[in-house]
């Protein structure tokens, strides 16, 4: 199988981190496994903690070549840094995020799970895009059959 064909992880913080001890479990985890991306995804609303734990764990992410995206903070991915930002709210706010970040940006979104518990959960799978960066991944979350993540239920 090729390398751009396997599964690859999609790493998301804690809810909390701890500044003085996380960047150094980040950078073990992130050295002994392939890592696609991670997703700061943090519960505060605390912009400084935020600024804060971004900065930590972009510099940590971004000398392995990892990118980092952060969850709903649309202004905050560009004005850091950051690779791209995970929107929760579905496809609602993908235009609106693309043209903050630009096109090179990641921009993720949640698509609604499987459905019911007896079914597996969806895994992010690489797609293409015409903003992929060469070597990175683009992610495209899989829901159930028949089920859109675009504006009007457009596929």
């Amino acid at each position: 199988m090729p390398a751009a064909d396997r599964a690859q992880i999609y790493l998301l913080t804690p809810p909390a981190i701890e500044l003085a001890g996380f960047p150094g479990k980040l950078a073990r985890v992130l050295d002994g496994a392939p890592v696609a991306c991670l997703r700061l995804a943090l519960a505060t609303r605390d912009e400084d903690a935020l600024i804060r734990a971004a900065d930590s764990c972009r510099e940590v992410a971004h000398a392995r070549d990892v990118p980092v995206v952060i969850e709903a903070h649309v202004a905050l991915a560009g004005r850091l840094g950051l690779d791209g930002v995970h929107l929760a709210d579905g496809a609602r706010g993908v235009r609106k995020a693309r043209a903050a970040l630009g096109r090179e940006a990641i921009v993720g979104a949640f698509c609604g799970t499987a459905g019911t518990r007896a079914s597996p959960r969806p895994r992010p799978a690489p797609t293409t895009s015409p903003s992929a960066r060469p070597g990175r991944p683009r992610w495209a979350r899989a829901g159930r059959r028949g089920a859109s993540c675009s504006p009007g239920g457009r596929r």
